[in-house]
């Protein structure tokens, strides 16, 4: 939505024209909006971040990564 310097001019003059209580009720409600505003963009879901893959190749064959392998088999 684009919003033009006169749009919001004329928006001030209206809000001029107002009773107190009522420029209070205005002040109020963009208030309101802005802290929507807020929580929406802190709530917006994030994109995935594109991070770069770096690879360590293949594993070997022969690699072996059972416990008794690296660790030993002391009877346990």
């Amino acid at each position: 939505m684009s919003f033009q310097p006169q749009s919001l001019e004329h928006l001030v003059e209206k809000i001029r024209h107002l009773p107190l209580e009522r420029v209070a009720e205005v002040e109020d409600f963009v208030d309101f909006l802005c802290e929507r505003t807020k929580r929406e963009q802190i709530n917006k879901p994030h994109t995935a971040l594109d991070f770069p893959v770096l690879s360590a190749g293949q594993w070997p064959q022969e690699l072996e990564l059972s416990r008794e392998e690296i660790y030993g088999d002391d009877g346990r």
